[in-house]
């Protein structure tokens, strides 16, 4: 005898880029039931769907009968714990799950019309609603708008429920969006993203997440060329930046590098690659540093860096230190030398070296094979002329001899044409090795004339103690030029060379020590009790002052540790550390409204990272 199969009342069929979460939340309208209620009733728990996990997306593969792989093309599926998976394209999960849930009110108007069910059942939600850099329907080619706003993912993305709210705005059109074409970058994204043929470019072999990022900080670099700033574009104009980025990418590296050629063009090479094109620099030297899906473009920047940039001791390249001058460029050779500028252009014009259409800071040649022309073009100067070579005022200079560390090329009393500049250069680039650029002096740097004469001490002593390592916190302020450009952390050479200053330090220098980067931070976890001070009178002022003692840096290193101190003790990128404390839902240290900066409970980081 034949077995009867009763068919499941579960039966239907999955939309167009339906993600599974979405169609669970309309069979559970049907009974007019919670996602998160119906998927308990058929032992199908929403949160491992709203996960993509792959036996949860089995069990409704058998009760609706859709195709066995349906759910896996536009469902984001988990992949490790940082990223999820659309049609085989990886995303961050962080932009994907925010609050506020984006959709095109005419698709959802069209569902309704092209139903009988009720509205909340016959709409539709949409995967690629989802990923932030998509800005527009091509269907209707309209800005794609908040639906809804709902912090609880297992509420937010119980879409029939939330639809059954707003129905009524989309059906008497009360829910409107601007309308505007879309952009070859969004046209290029979608088919990417749904694996549709079009026209090859060069983005098509990255991955689709690093390349759309990418479109986005060139195309914000870009802006200056139109003398137009990345914090004057709105939200709602971020498309624009895709575009223009695209525009150029899509034909791949030589024009990559063409525009970053015409960006060197808008600012001084001493500014660094951070004042050019700030947000694609620091993103890319920083944020997205150890992702091997954005490695195409660091290597892009980095080649472009050292092929056009005379990068100078103490300059940053990609979240490195330089540590050796490649090339020079003719005003930075000039600068060095005291060599008369024009004469040096000739010279180097004559000898082939230099590209006769670059400006003096773009015009480079390499500094190993000018070495020998420029010790022949250099002519020894007086003191006076030394020191305004150098940067350094007068007074400095006079102190600097005085201790021997600046001293005379040559000897010959009748003639005040001693000094080599050169010899000024060294002592500069000596100082600045290993060193940070910074883009203003704050939060505590000085120059070491403003850090001895606070303290009532020599140069030389701050320089000695550079040039032995007892200081640590030395930047290169690329406002400044030569010896003023020279910044030391002041709290740093007070503990270290001041010996009548208290043993312990001040919370400033505390915060520097243990990689809190604004010291209000350390002042506000002071002032609400979580960290232990001491009070002392300073001194040098005669005021009293909180410090932290040994007692006290014991007592806050019993209970805290930042990124800065993770990465030291693990020997890990404080990125990388980052990023699995976030995977693992370790968030900062915070009371409240109260923000203590990056700082975490050492209980919870050491249980996360052993687990």
């Amino acid at each position: 005898m034949t077995k009867r199969t009763t068919a499941s009342p579960l039966r239907t069929n999955l939309r167009d880029r339906e993600p599974a979460f979405a169609l669970m939340s309309r069979l559970a309208a049907i009974g007019g039931t919670s996602a998160v209620d119906f998927g308990s009733d058929i032992g199908v728990p929403f949160g491992k769907v709203l996960k993509g996990s792959t036996p949860a997306l089995q069990r409704l593969v058998a009760l609706t009968g859709c195709q066995p792989d349906a759910f896996h093309v536009w469902t984001p599926t988990l992949v490790g714990t940082a990223k999820r998976s659309v049609n085989g394209h990886l995303f961050p999960i962080r932009p994907m799950l925010t609050p506020v849930v984006r959709g095109c009110p005419n698709c959802l108007l069209e569902d309704i019309n092209g139903s009988e069910l009720a509205p909340h059942r016959a709409m539709t939600y949409r995967t690629h609603w989802l990923i932030q850099h998509m800005g527009v329907c091509l269907k209707h080619e309209q800005e794609l708008v908040p639906l809804w706003k709902e912090v609880a993912p297992a509420k937010r993305y119980d879409t029939a429920e939330q639809f059954r709210v707003m129905s009524k705005d989309v059906a008497d059109g009360v829910l409107k969006s601007e309308e505007r074409e879309a952009s070859d970058f969004e046209i290029w994204f979608d088919h990417r993203l749904a694996r549709q043929s079009q026209t090859p470019t060069w983005l098509d072999d990255h991955p689709l997440h690093a390349a759309a990022v990418f479109c986005r900080l060139l195309g914000a670099a870009l802006l200056r060329l139109h003398g137009v700033s990345p914090s004057h574009v709105p939200a709602s104009s971020q498309w624009g930046c895709y575009e223009m980025g695209f525009e150029v990418a899509r034909d791949g590296a030589e024009a990559i590098r063409d525009a970053l050629h015409e960006l060197n063009r808008l600012a001084e090479p001493r500014l660094g690659p951070k004042g050019v094109f700030p947000i694609l620099y620091d993103r890319l030297s920083r944020e997205h540093l150890h992702d091997p899906d954005f490695e195409p473009y660091r290597v892009l920047l980095r080649q472009h860096l050292m092929e056009t940039w005379p990068l100078a001791v103490g300059d940053d390249l990609l979240g490195e230190p330089v540590t050796q001058r490649k090339l020079h460029s003719v005003q930075s050779a000039a600068e060095e030398t005291g060599v008369d500028r024009r004469r040096l252009r000739k010279l180097l014009e004559a000898a082939g070296m230099i590209d006769a259409d670059l400006p003096d800071a773009w015009a480079v040649f390499d500094a190993g094979e000018g070495t020998d022309i420029l010790k022949s073009l250099v002519t020894y100067l007086s003191a006076k002329e030394f020191a305004a070579a150098n940067h350094i005022c007068r007074s400095q200079f006079d102190l600097l001899v005085e201790d021997g560390i600046l001293r005379p090329a040559i000897s010959d009393v009748s003639t005040k044409h001693v000094w080599n500049p050169l010899d000024g250069r060294e002592l500069i680039t000596e100082l600045l090795t290993g060193s940070i650029s910074i883009q203003q002096a704050q939060h505590g740097w000085e120059t070491i004339a403003k850090s001895a004469q606070r303290l009532k001490l020599r140069p030389a002593e701050i320089i000695m103690a550079i040039r032995d390592g007892r200081l640590q916190h030395v930047a290169r302020n690329v406002q400044f030029r030569g010896y003023q450009s020279v910044h030391v952390y002041h709290d740093e050479v007070a503990q270290v060379l001041a010996q009548d200053l208290p043993s312990a330090m001040s919370l400033e220098m505390f915060s520097k020590t243990v990689g809190l980067r604004n010291p209000a931070y350390m002042t506000r976890l002071v002032k609400d009790g979580h960290v232990a001070t001491i009070e002392m009178r300073n001194p040098r002022t005669k005021a009293l002052q909180r410090y932290i003692g040994p007692a006290e840096a014991a007592a806050f290193h019993d209970r805290f540790v930042t990124l800065r101190i993770l990465s030291r003790i693990r020997g890990e990128s404080w990125q990388s550390l980052s990023s699995k404390l976030r995977d693992a839902g370790v968030a900062p240290f915070k009371l409240g409204d109260t923000d203590y900066g990056n700082i975490f409970l050492k209980n919870d980081v050491q249980k996360a990272l052993s687990e």
